[in-house]
This record gives C-alpha cells, structure tokens and sequence, in this order.
C-alpha cells in the first residue's frame, strides 16, 4: 500500500485514456451480511474474499465484543458465535461512523437475551435509527435513547423477539428492513415482517438471498409482506464474497469520463449487488459494456450524453453518476435520493458544493441535483470524512486538471486500496 493514506492531500493525475485491468476488493455489503449470518449459525463459518476495510472490521469486532470468536487471515474470515448467549459487555459496543453494522448489530442484539449498547461518532449520533427502534419494540424488545430520541447512543433490553407481526418503515434505510428480517429469524415464532416504502431495495434482495443460500426458510406472501419461520438456525457454512460493484463503478466512471477501457474483475453478470444496475445508466450515456467470463469492461465514448433517472434503488452510485454528468453534454437530473442527506455525510449537499467549486453547474433539490457542466478549472476538494465523495472527485481528477483531494484517508473505510488501485491504472494508461 502506498503512503496516500499518511497524507493530508493527494493531487490526481490527469490521462488521455484510462485503460487496464482492475481487480475488485470483496463487496461491503455481501460481507457485512455473511459476517451476521455466521453470527447467527450453530458453529464457525467461514468467509472468503471479504472485505478489508474500516466498517467490515468494526462489525467484526463488534462480534467479539459480544462473545463471538473473529479471526481473520488475509480476507479469509472464521467467525464462531458463542455457544449459548450473546455477552453483554459492560461498555457500549462502538460501531464508528457505521450504518451498516448499527443497523445490522441492532436487529442481531435484539434477537438475544441482555442488555446491549451501541456507539459511534458524533455523524453516527445524527443517523436515524428510530423506524428500526419501533420495529423492534413491535416484537418485544425495549429500546432506549439515553441522549436523542431515535438517534444514537442506542440501547437495546432484550428477553428475545416474539413472533407475530411488524410492518417496517424502511424510507430512510433498507437496512432496517434487512435487520429486522435477518433478526426474526431467532423469533419464538414465525413472523410476518410487511414494509412501507423502502429505499434503495435491491440491498434487501441482497439480504433474501443470502438467507436462502443460508438454507433459512421464508415464503413472500404479498408485493410487500414476507412471512419468516421461527425459530431458525443457520447451518455453518462456507462462503465467497463477489466483487465489489460499488467500488468498481469508480473505475467504470474513469473509461466513461476519458474515453478509455476499463476491465474490473471478479464481478459475474448474475451479481447479487443491484449497484451493478449503473452499468445500464453509463450505457444510456454512450458507454459500451461488456461482459466476460471473468468480469466486467467499460468502454468510454467520444461524448457523454446527459441523463434524467431515479437513483433510489442505487443512491451509493451518486456521487459517482454525478461527475460523470458533470462532463456530460447537456443538463442530467438525478432523482429520488432524499435518503443520501443521512449517509456518512449530506452526499447531495457535499456533491453540490464541491462540483459548484469546479465552475459546474448544479441545481441542489430536495431530493436530487440537476447538473450542467462542464468542469471549467480544479479545485482542492473536500471529501466531509465520506469514502464516495473522495472516490468519485478523484476519477473526476483524472480529466479534470488540477484536482487534489483531501484527507484521502477516509477510503479505507470501505476500498482500503483504492488510491494503489487508481494510480497502477493511471501509469499503465496511455
């Protein structure tokens, strides 16, 4: 690795085509899933290609924290719960800036026995955590809020989840759904688990299928009701992380931005991961796809075409769809992601200002941007302690001129490598 991370700045080189090969870290969200299924099994399981990286290891210590064995070697992971109950530590369990593991570790604690409390940092204590809360207390647990009502530090009493019914509000975060179903499954009985809205729901296609090839048993019983058998026991299991669509779409977005070749691998066209779904939004700009036995390549053109679509099935891809539309010709609105205001940072505010800086165009709403370039000059960008702002400027920077990129360490909370990765596709292009 090199020693970007140690660094306050980084200035991203500029190239005419950015073309090689890229190989993708494990998905973030397949391992936090795999990592909580394990949690819930009957004996060590074993996870490989897993993500290396800040949220991923603050799950897995959080695990330990409440009694199970982690052990990591390389991105190979052996995770055993503990053979009765989940400990109650005497400290409040840190999950970081986390949203995942909160959201994910919340529905887990709340399926064992004790008193449990999690923490995190001061942008976790204004992440809402409260449609989650009244999900929970639905099926038996008391949860509490020692400062904020719905917000962080969270504490959960639980005697257990109780079977019946629970209707899930899920418009700000499919992940609480995706806690509640995975949570349900140690329930003292079946347990019909209805939702409202939900955003961005390919993540909780993610959650169903892994439960599946987990062997867990659930039947959908309506367009927005899932009944969920309990109680239910995962078997230990083997499994492989995909690669990474999130992280890959950075280096999709460096073939669209340069009019390069990029190939990103391991990633199969039969993907969990519904972030692969902006390979479809690159194509209607003019990209070509294509895909192998081995991965996935994305072939820029001479001219991006602007684009009109909703982002709410895959609001990660914003900020990344947002400077490829900035050197698009015309004006591209991106819609139906009010959600990304509660992410690691304002992502719509964050991407609005720091493409203002760059002479573009942008109209901030409420629950979008509408975008006009294209970049007239660089400009030091900030990245609000957000991986995906960092990520998504630093491509830009590799057709914008002038471009460097601050406290590019916040990337290791989700692509560790991704600064090693940019700048090996940036010496072997043209």
């Amino acid at each position: 690795m090199t020693k970007v991370h140690e660094k306050d700045t980084v200035a991203v080189p500029c190239v005419e085509r950015a073309s090689g090969r890229v190989p993708l870290p494990g998905s973030k969200s397949v391992t936090h899933r795999a990592f909580i299924l394990a949690a819930l099994g009957d004996g060590e399981s074993t996870i490989e290609n897993a993500l290396d990286a800040e949220d991923t290891r603050i799950t897995a210590s959080a695990l330990q924290a409440l009694g199970a064995d982690v052990s990591w070697q390389g991105t190979t992971v052996r995770i055993r719960p503990p053979q009765k109950r989940w400990r109650s530590p005497a400290a409040a369990v840190w999950v970081g800036n986390s949203g995942t593991s909160l959201r994910l570790l919340t529905g887990l604690a709340a399926a064992g026995r004790g008193t449990f409390v999690f923490d995190g940092t001061q942008r976790l204590r204004e992440r809402p955590i409260g449609a989650l809360a009244d999900a929970l207390e639905a099926l038996g647990v008391t949860v509490r809020f020692p400062e904020r009502r719905g917000y962080p530090p969270v504490v959960i009493e639980s005697r257990g989840l109780r079977g019946g019914t629970v209707c899930v509000d899920a418009s700000q975060s499919s992940q609480y759904l995706s806690s509640v179903l995975l949570a349900v499954t140690r329930a003292s009985g079946p347990v019909t688990v209805s939702w409202r809205e939900v955003s961005s729901f390919p993540y909780v296609e993610v959650t169903l299928q892994m439960m599946a090839r987990a062997g867990l048993m659930f039947r959908k019983t309506g367009p927005s009701e899932i009944v969920v058998e309990a109680p239910q026991v995962v078997r230990s299991f083997h499994y492989t992380v995909e690669g990474d669509c999130s992280s890959a779409s950075y280096f999709w977005a460096a073939a669209a931005l340069t009019a390069g070749s990029v190939l990103t691998y391991p990633v199969s066209h039969e993907t969990l991961q519904g972030d692969c779904a902006f390979l479809d939004v690159l194509t209607s700009m003019g990209c070509r796809v294509e895909w192998t036995e081995e991965g996935v390549g994305v072939h820029g053109p001479k001219e991006l075409r602007p684009v009109d679509v909703d982002m709410n099935r895959m609001p990660d891809m914003v900020p990344t769809l947002a400077v490829v539309a900035s050197c698009a010709e015309g004006t591209s609105r991106i819609r139906n992601v009010a959600h990304l205001r509660i992410k690691e940072s304002d992502r719509l505010k964050a991407v609005a200002a720091e493409l203002s800086k760059l002479g573009v165009r942008v109209e901030e709403w409420p629950d979008g941007l509408v975008i006009q370039g294209p970049p007239r000059h660089g400009a030091v960008i900030e990245t609000y302690d957000d991986h995906r702002i960092a990520m998504s400027f630093a491509v830009l920077g590799l057709r914008v001129p002038g471009m460097v990129i601050l406290e590019p360490r916040t990337v290791r909370k989700s692509f560790p490598g991704f600064w090693d990765t940019l700048f090996e596709l940036v010496h072997g292009s043209t």
